[in-house]
């Protein structure tokens, strides 16, 4: 569960930019469906980690001279596989894929510059790409109840999007050898950039706000 903020700009086509601001109200109010889950195995020396995230909604735009309200809608759907290296028992490093579809769309009234004239504009566009990612972790040390983790990534870098990246800290405990909870904050900002003229599509948007993670493990610790 997480309690979201939106921040950001976004353009499909021809569109000028759109601004868009969300609190976790407006994030809520808009929301028609998110899911998000996570897989993680490892040994030893290795951890395979795993997430998929999908979210539908409908954003506001923020008003500026030239837009006088709309809406963004957008859908998004992630899955990313990632290896790590345990350095030490409480540092992990490894590499990831986060392949993205990105479905966005605008309905907005705004006011033509060339004209001064009310203007009604619709576009939708939809991409799919895929974002190497750089990935380092430090967590508890094994076998404790309570828990932490903090991990960060860095990619894009111009393969999938221009440049993305995570920020994630966490903070919980063992209430039995199956069953834990987490809590802490999240931070997810994707800088997306393709196409010319009509194929053109902007998504450079910031996510962030606290969460509460609820896990279950398969094997006994």
């Amino acid at each position: 569960m997480m309690l979201p903020h939106m921040k950001g700009n976004a353009s499909v086509s021809r569109l000028p930019t759109i601004h868009v601001s969300q609190s976790p109200s407006d994030f809520f109010n808009h929301l028609k469906f998110a899911g998000m889950l996570t897989f993680e195995a490892s040994n030893k020396d290795w951890v395979i980690t795993s997430d998929i995230v999908y979210a539908s909604l409908t954003a506001n735009v923020k008003k500026d001279p030239l837009v006088l309200n709309g809406k963004l809608t957008a859908k998004q759907f992630s899955f990313e596989v990632g290896l790590l290296r345990k350095l030490t028992p409480w540092l992990e490093t490894g590499i990831s894929a986060n392949l993205v579809n990105l479905k966005s769309g605008f309905d907005v009234n705004m006011i033509n510059p060339k004209t001064g004239q009310p203007l009604h504009l619709d576009r939708s566009i939809s991409k799919t790409w895929i974002d190497p990612m750089l990935v380092a972790r430090t967590k508890n040390l094994p076998n404790k109840k309570f828990l932490y983790t903090l991990t960060g990534e860095i990619g894009g870098f111009g393969i999938g999007s221009k440049f993305s990246w995570q920020l994630e800290g966490l903070a919980g405990y063992h209430f039995s050898d199956l069953f834990y909870v987490m809590g802490g904050y999240q931070i997810i900002s994707m800088d997306y950039e393709k196409g010319s003229n009509n194929s053109n599509f902007v998504y450079d948007m910031d996510m962030f706000g606290p969460m509460i993670k609820l896990g279950f493990n398969f094997i006994r610790m």
